[in-house]
């Protein structure tokens, strides 16, 4: 892993692509507001022909493709087209996530931006489905990894609403309150100070052809500092919980 700056982390970078790591709260590419710090602007300081991929939600962290040339970004954008790109995702939920779960419901567009799940034979909507397996569970939270076979935007994120388990926070689809201290250990110090004020989604893997035609790439994005800290807090609970 190299950091440039500090700016911009990359995972991986050869002739063909480069991996990077996004923070939450940076834009993929620019959006409406043309002053908004956006990734690929800081990716093409050090790599000026680079073309991101794919994107994630600005709250989302993790892993974004880019393609070092117009060849490999065609490749690459085959690859997700044909559901050749294999994704996994860490997500902190709200209850208690019991079992795997596969979803599979269909996708409409909606008003501000919502995406919603679509109704019976409704026209326009969209195939979507996701895998769900819970990692830890803590009672009020799991840990959980998402594996979505299609690419719809907030897919992930609806899709854990409609299980019941939408994400920690999310404006969109769930609480939109900050998570502090006290929400997750009861008994700890400073129980109002605040430790997560974003959704808890982060892009942790991704395996795809690579570009150049041989072999695979397969790229890891280790889990950011805010979510680590929820964890901690959940399995110090649950620890001194224990009689």
């Amino acid at each position: 892993m190299v950091c440039y700056g500090c700016d911009v982390r990359i995972l991986h970078q050869d002739a063909y692509v480069l991996a990077i790591d996004k923070p939450a709260g940076l834009l993929t590419v620019p959006g409406r507001a043309p002053d908004a710090p956006a990734l690929s602007a800081q990716v093409r300081e050090i790599a000026p022909e680079a073309i991101p991929v794919h994107r994630l939600d600005r709250d989302t962290s993790g892993i974004v493709l880019f393609a070092a040339t117009r060849a490999a970004h065609r490749a690459l954008n085959a690859a997700f087209e044909s559901r050749r790109a294999e994704k996994t995702y860490l997500a902190l939920v709200r209850g208690d996530l019991a079992k795997a779960e596969r979803v599979d419901l269909r996708l409409a567009d909606s008003r501000g931006g919502r995406v919603r799940i679509a109704k019976e034979n409704e026209k326009g909507a969209r195939a979507a489905q996701t895998r769900v397996e819970p990692k830890e569970r803590f009672g009020g939270y799991t840990f959980c990894a998402c594996v979505p076979r299609t690419g719809r935007t907030h897919q992930i994120r609806v899709h854990l609403a409609a299980l019941g388990h939408p994400l920690a926070i999310d404006p969109r689809y769930g609480i939109d309150h900050p998570l502090r201290v006290g929400d997750l250990w009861s008994g700890a110090p400073d129980p109002d100070e605040v430790v997560l004020a974003r959704t808890p989604l982060h892009a942790a893997g991704l395996r795809i052809p690579h570009p150049r035609g041989r072999g695979w790439l397969w790229v890891e994005s280790p889990l950011p500092d805010d979510i680590g800290r929820c964890l901690d807090l959940l399995r110090a609970s649950r620890r001194y919980s224990v009689p």
